[in-house]
């Protein structure tokens, strides 16, 4: 039974694209009650200025980690200045821009006050902060989502642009692009979590424009809740795709956080051989055993993985954790790495216990760009020190300071930098990790283009690559 298996896995092998043997794992479209959407709701009213404005500086005075720059910039005289300022803003969005302003005066990354109008709120809940108790009154134990169809979006010049698209997700399933402005949703001007609130399970009607004299089109998007780790999971996992380029095979993914690394190792065991077949044979109702996918791999080749090289994407604004960045560092070094000279971090065995010791060996490059921050921004870091390959793209953001989640009245968030992180000595913070390779990705009206990964692609294709 076992041959019969192997043998019929071997001859799928021939019929097989590698392009389209990358199945696409969506984020999961769960239907939540009109009463538990109801729940998640915010409302202005809720917020008391007075109250929130000196909760946060008392916060900021008593825990960010450097006094000296609250000393240099006069902390409590800025803020007393100030206060009359928030107090007297006439919409709560004014009010907190104004103390976001106060806030930016410290320089310092990993600072900033959120609401639940924000995506980083629900990022930063479910990522750093699902312990809290915030966490739990607002969701009911459903964990921290929010309504949405799977796009981060940047303002530019006063319009909304799609600067990301989840794999996987209804907004990637409708073919929206990165560079598509949004005009309305369901008639109403968007905004990121406002336009989609009490709308999950059901769909929305997107104006869209893909060039800058074009008629606008009609999308229709399922609103789905987002929530947040598990999206990021689900959208790296589907992002795993092969490109063709002058008869090589050059395999991609896109890193969305770095809150674990399962999803990350997941992808690429979609380009090895054995795994392609066996879902390609499932979907056909032909299910085999570890030991029948041994045979296979015994039988396809001595070359595990069907690529030449790899691409890892790791452009965006969600961070995660060091040690998640070191752990995939290791996959990237072969295995190697937590016992090299040049690692920049060590981890206690606690850390890696349970982490799963796949491996990648081959020629590999790194995109980043200005939102490349926090535990992907340090990985890029090791990732240069160590010279495992090329890097494309822009200058990271240099914010890798170390934050801490602090409840504020009004269900707001307070985020707030309370250690500084430094890597044999170099500071990243303010400073960021410069590409080997400089390229630019413009935003609006781009129509999904990607001179970056193209970049990339071409690089890792010639024989001499660096």
């Amino acid at each position: 039974m076992r041959f019969r298996f192997a043998a019929l896995a071997l001859a799928t092998v021939f019929v097989l694209t590698y392009c389209d043997a990358i199945l696409q794992a969506g984020v999961k479209a769960q239907e939540l009650s009109e009463q538990a959407q109801v729940r998640a709701q915010w409302s202005h009213e809720n917020v008391e200025l007075a109250k929130l404005f000196d909760a946060v500086v008392e916060a900021v005075n008593k825990n960010f980690f450097d006094e000296a720059v609250l000393k240099q910039h006069n902390w409590l005289e800025r803020a007393q200045a100030t206060r009359p300022l928030v107090l007297a803003s006439p919409t709560i969005d004014d009010a907190i821009r104004q103390i976001n302003k106060l806030l930016a005066e410290l320089g310092t990354s990993h600072t900033a006050l959120y609401t639940p109008n924000d995506y980083q709120y629900y990022i930063l809940l479910d990522i750093v902060g699902s312990g809290l108790d915030l966490a739990r009154r607002r969701f009911w134990g459903n964990g921290p989502y929010y309504p949405g169809i799977g796009i981060f979006t940047r303002e530019v010049g006063g319009r909304n642009f799609v600067d990301d698209v989840l794999e996987g997700s209804p907004a990637d399933s409708s073919g929206l692009k990165f560079g598509d402005e949004i005009l309305s949703v369901d008639g109403r001007p968007y905004s990121p979590i406002e336009a989609f609130r009490g709308k999950i399970g059901t769909t929305v009607e997107l104006m869209v424009r893909r060039t800058a004299n074009a008629e606008p089109e009609r999308l229709t998007v399922t609103v789905v809740p987002i929530r947040p780790a598990q999206a990021f999971s689900d959208a790296t996992e589907a992002s795993a795709r092969v490109i063709e380029r002058d008869g090589n095979r050059v395999g991609y993914v896109h890193v969305w956080a770095l809150a674990e690394s399962i999803s990350f190792k997941n992808a690429l065991g979609k380009f090895e051989l054995a795994t392609v077949i066996a879902e390609r044979l499932a979907r056909k109702g032909i299910f085999i055993t570890p030991d029948d996918r041994d045979a296979m791999r015994t039988m396809v080749g001595e070359v595990p993985k069907p690529i030449d090289s790899l691409i890892v994407d790791l452009r965006g604004r969600v961070g995660g954790y060091s040690a998640v960045a070191g752990e995939m560092l290791e996959t990237l070094d072969g295995g190697s790495y937590w016992g090299s000279s040049h690692a920049f971090g060590r981890f206690s065995g606690k850390q890696l216990a349970g982490v799963q010791r796949a491996s990648f060996r081959g020629r590999s490059a790194l995109l980043i760009d200005a939102q490349t921050r926090s535990a992907a921004e340090i990985m890029a870091y090791g990732y240069k020190r160590s010279a495992f390959g090329p890097l494309l793209g822009t200058t990271t953001a240099g914010a890798v300071s170390s934050g801490r989640l602090y409840p504020m009245p009004g269900d707001t968030l307070l985020y707030l930098a309370v250690a500084g992180l430094d890597f044999d000595g170099y500071r990243l913070e303010g400073t960021g990790v410069i590409p080997d390779h400089w390229v630019e990705r413009p935003l609006p009206y781009a129509q999904g283009a990607d001179p970056v990964l193209d970049a990339a692609a071409k690089l890792l294709s010639s024989p001499d690559a660096k």
